[in-house]
């Protein structure tokens, strides 16, 4: 899921840490309840964070899921490249794979 303020940061940016970012909660069962890693319910503001502003990348959201046959799975988002501009129209298509080794979404 994403999480945070998501656009309009050429006007104005949210504080640090409350900028878009994506995180991951689970359950044992399809209808619930969701955890994140800690064992916060995510519809109490639990969610593990598996990928958040760094380095150039700022707010990375609006993800998805895709199982490339060659690199396995691929987690997708859109982010604001900082060196290019922070404009809502500026933003980048980012991707990268996807390991589940320790039972929860790593980049």
């Amino acid at each position: 899921m994403s999480k945070g303020s998501c656009c309009g940061y050429d006007k104005k940016r949210p504080a640090p840490g409350k900028e878009y970012r994506i995180l991951a909660c689970r359950s044992s069962n399809a209808t619930g309840s969701f955890v994140d890693k800690d064992g916060v319910d995510c519809k109490k503001g639990g969610g593990t964070v598996v990928l958040k502003s760094h380095d150039i990348v700022y707010g990375p959201g609006g993800q998805g899921v895709y199982n490339d046959p060659k690199h396995g799975p691929i987690l997708y988002y859109h982010y604001v490249d900082t060196t290019i501009g922070y404009a809502d129209g500026q933003k980048r298509f980012g991707w990268n794979k996807i390991n589940f080794s320790s039972g929860w979404p790593v980049v």
